[in-house]
């Protein structure tokens, strides 16, 4: 895998075409404004007034990004979702350390991850729990991690990402956004844990940090499918799915510091557990996945939060 040295990945990031290329990714998202109101109609003028100030920041290493606006939406089955919305340049920052950074790391993600990935999809997830279950596997772990996007711990996912990154500027930009807040209202609410809301690196972090879970999963001799936080692992019978549950929750809670949410984390069958919307039954001797729910944008983003 390839590692770095020196400033040559900042210099890969902070650059006059990486940026472009970032901003023109940013202006097909669309998306509202942050706390300074720039839209994503003014980037390009601002990018013209403020783009080599942008990059002279961010190869110093003293690039601060703004506090992350905070707005509530309504959700389908009733309340409100929290959301996050960074400014528009720093949008464009994220975007720009992303396109450089994700080939690096992503080549080193298991097998069996497959949410955020370039080239995978939920769907394939669902075509691996299918052949699990055809194997014999059917009895299946549903373990749910409560709110995992925000309490990530900041300095281990920090520690996991230098195996990644030699840079120390590129890292220290990263956790600047990390630290960068979020404002809701008035109100400035210190951003201590957890990946930055809304921002385009977020599930890219959360795939670094679940990365550990995945190892631990496979050095265990699991047969498991994860999608960002979405996961199940699938055993032989009952007893070792309780057996299996007991264990990965003491893993995640003790190593990973994140909280699984035992209301909902249970050991189940094929027809009953729901994975990304989706139940797995047989029908005419064949096992099929079968829809619980259209899973389209508004779904994958309810994965993210």
């Amino acid at each position: 895998m390839t590692k770095q040295d020196g400033i040559s990945l900042i210099n890969q990031i902070a650059n006059a075409d990486n940026l472009e290329l970032a901003s023109k990714k940013v202006y097909r998202n669309k998306g509202a404004a942050g706390i300074d109101g720039v839209t994503v109609h003014e980037l390009d003028a601002h990018l013209v007034k403020y783009g080599q100030q942008m990059i002279e920041k961010m190869k110093a290493g003293t690039y601060r990004p703004q506090p992350v606006k905070r707005v509530a939406i309504p959700k389908d089955s009733g309340g409100t979702r929290k959301l996050g919305i960074p400014v528009v340049r720093d949008r464009v920052v994220q975007q720009a350390i992303l396109q450089v950074i994700e080939p690096i790391i992503d080549s080193d993600f298991s097998t069996y991850s497959y949410g955020f990935r370039k080239g995978r999809n939920a769907h394939q997830a669902i075509k691996q729990a299918e052949q699990y279950v055809s194997e014999g596997y059917k009895t299946i772990v549903d373990c749910d991690l409560r709110n995992y996007f925000d309490t990530v711990h900041q300095q281990k996912l920090m520690n996991y990402l230098n195996y990644y990154i030699k840079d120390k500027i590129v890292l220290r930009l990263i956790w600047n956004f990390l630290k960068a807040g979020i404002m809701d209202g008035n109100v400035f609410i210190d951003s201590y844990k957890g990946t930055p809301q809304g921002g385009v690196i977020s599930p890219l972090l959360a795939n670094i940090y679940l990365n550990q879970l995945d190892r631990e999963l496979e050095k265990r001799g699991h047969q498991f499918v994860r999608y960002a936080d979405d996961f199940c692992i699938y055993v032989k019978t009952p007893r070792a799915g309780e057996r299996v549950l007991k264990s990965v929750t003491a893993f995640i809670e003790k190593d990973l510091r994140l909280e699984v949410n035992t209301d909902k984390s249970t050991v189940t069958t094929p027809s009953k557990a729901k994975f990304l919307g989706f139940t797995i039954w047989k029908t005419q001797g064949k096992l099929e996945a079968a829809q619980l729910r259209r899973l389209n944008s508004s779904s994958v983003n309810d994965l993210r939060n």
